[in-house]
């Protein structure tokens, strides 16, 4: 059974990407930006993970929010906000809450009107805030 959870998991079990443009300079604004607002404010939306899955097995696989878990890492964050989509529930360890409802995803977020659910045969694929021309940002108010 596949399933959506809200949890808190450490940041070290978390696989995630750093990508080169958003450390090496290329980037530097946009990267100065996010982690003055993770430090004032937090991370305010949760990263969205898949776990259990066939391409990534038992990886805690970041889907959405690679550089938010960059600066986490920077910062030395220990624990993570997330949404979990398991793909084999009934094995799983991780523990939290249910999530059924796109309303109760979006309640997570802290502009739930702007956030982009998107389902792939009745799963949870992502869960997105989408603002500012098509692009998908975090702490937009403070970044923009």
């Amino acid at each position: 059974m596949i399933n959506t959870i809200y949890t808190e998991l450490p940041r070290e079990q978390i696989t995630f990407v750093t990508r080169p443009e958003f450390v090496n300079g290329q980037e530097q604004k946009f990267h100065d930006a996010l982690k003055k607002s993770i430090i004032k404010s937090g991370i305010k939306d949760p990263i969205f993970i898949h776990y259990q899955s066939k391409r990534w097995g038992n990886k805690l696989k970041v889907m959405a929010g690679q550089n938010r878990m960059v600066i986490a890492e920077e910062l030395n964050i220990k624990m993570i906000s997330c949404i979990v989509t398991q793909f084999d529930a009934e094995n799983s360890k991780l523990k939290g809450r249910v999530l059924n409802t796109d309303d109760e995803i979006k309640s997570l977020f802290h502009v739930p009107k702007h956030v982009v659910i998107t389902r792939e045969e009745g799963w949870v694929f992502s869960a997105l805030c989408n603002v500012g021309g098509g692009r998908f940002v975090h702490q937009y108010h403070e970044l923009y």
